[in-house]
């Protein structure tokens, strides 16, 4: 769930935009060249409007299920059309799952995509078992955090 911050808000749950992938028409990810590497590429309509919804964003919270100890193909599928809109940007990431391992390894397997796209995974990203029980506690918690991190990168960015 990518955050977009709005001004003059008090506090961070006020400032978050879902950007969910079933909210744009991505097709399954096919192309010849990785988006890093194809600066050419024209994005159809669906991609335009992802690319430039993510570039606006100040920070990134991935709430995500963990399947097949992995994160969902839809969320993959609409990471590997970035290229650089998510660079320099925090992003936090609880993962969740029903198994003992409560998400834990889809929430690792996360980071190397997210880092290899330039964004920066913060360090108290968490996964959870039993997500009905304890989401309320951590979703605002996480948001503040990213937050936090988000004002203090952005003068990097500018930079």
């Amino acid at each position: 769930m990518p955050v977009r911050h709005g001004r003059g808000q008090a506090d961070a749950r006020s400032r978050v935009r879902l950007l969910g992938p079933a909210e744009y028409t991505l097709p399954f990810f096919d192309q010849a060249m990785a988006p890093l590497n194809n600066r050419d590429r024209i994005p159809d309509a669906g991609m335009a409007r992802w690319l430039a919804d993510v570039a606006a964003c100040d920070g990134f919270l991935f709430l995500t299920p963990e399947y097949n100890y992995s994160v969902p193909a839809v969320l993959k599928n609409a990471l590997d059309f970035l290229s650089t809109e998510a660079f320099g940007r925090p992003a936090s990431i609880l993962s969740y799952s029903d198994t003992s391992h409560a998400g834990n390894i889809g929430g690792n397997e996360l980071w190397l995509p997210l880092c290899k796209l330039g964004m920066l995974p913060l360090p108290r990203s968490l996964p959870f078992a039993h997500a009905e029980r304890v989401l309320d506690a951590f979703v605002p918690w996480s948001l503040n955090e990213l937050a936090r991190y988000s004002a203090a990168f952005k003068p990097l960015r500018a930079a």
